[in-house]
């Protein structure tokens, strides 16, 4: 019995290192893809059967990396009026499964790029990612500590990246990162938002942060009232 006893607590480490790697993506797939339902059920998204195709992105975050990279689950509606697309995102790692939950808003026009990334880029021994851009501060002691915000466009840095830029993403419920690359507007969150409520949320509170370069009017929409460029 008294060797038995150690065999069996190997064994249950052995299962426990086994399958502790494989329930966080698990986890995560489950996580988005109840948000993407729950934006069909609670918000008027439909499927998308097409999907988008990434080719056009698959240099930049998070599409940069992985093997076997998959849409899951494309729906698509609007915020702010825009029209958008919201997909389950997946890739596969040194043998993992990596999950993020995308939105892409298409803006009605071209912009020059431009990017806020809070959570770090992925990058590992084989996986290389260099940013083109100085980050830029935008006043915000805050902001600046947690988010690297850049453009290569000075106009366009000067109209965004500002105390009010920070004070309106701040005020959205949950971090994400977001990059404008032609006339689209890229949200992603690794593993997804909490829910649907707060995807809508942080989406709208993009757009609105965008407002000024986009001539939008804030008050078609729901979110902060911070404006870019506005002081005090």
């Amino acid at each position: 019995m008294s060797d038995v006893i150690p065999v069996l607590l190997f064994l249950c480490l052995a299962g426990t290192f086994t399958l502790v790697p494989l329930l966080g993506p698990r986890r995560a797939q489950r996580h988005c893809r109840e948000a993407l339902r729950a934006l069909q059920a609670r918000y008027g998204f439909t499927p998308e059967p097409a999907g988008h195709q990434l080719s056009e992105l698959s240099s930049l975050p998070p599409f940069h990396y992985g093997r076997r990279r998959r849409v899951v689950d494309p729906v698509r509606g609007a915020f702010a009026g825009l029209p958008a697309e919201v997909f389950g995102y997946t890739c596969e790692e040194n043998g993992t499964a990596h999950w993020y939950l995308v939105a892409m808003v298409r803006l009605g026009r071209t912009l020059p790029p431009f990017e806020v990334q809070h959570e770090p880029v992925f990058t590992s021994s084989k996986v290389h990612y260099t940013w083109t851009d100085d980050r830029q501060e935008t006043g915000v002691a805050e902001f600046d500590a947690t988010h690297r915000a850049a453009s290569p466009d000075e106009r366009l840095s000067r109209t965004l990246i500002t105390p009010g830029l920070a004070r309106t993403l701040m005020a959205a419920p949950e971090t994400f990162d977001l990059r404008i690359e032609g006339g689209l507007l890229v949200l992603w969150r690794r593993d997804g938002w909490s829910d649907s409520g707060a995807l809508v949320d942080c989406c709208l509170t993009a757009v609105h942060a965008l407002a000024q370069v986009l001539d939008l009017d804030p008050d078609q929409f729901d979110a902060p009232r911070s404006i870019p460029g506005q002081g005090g």
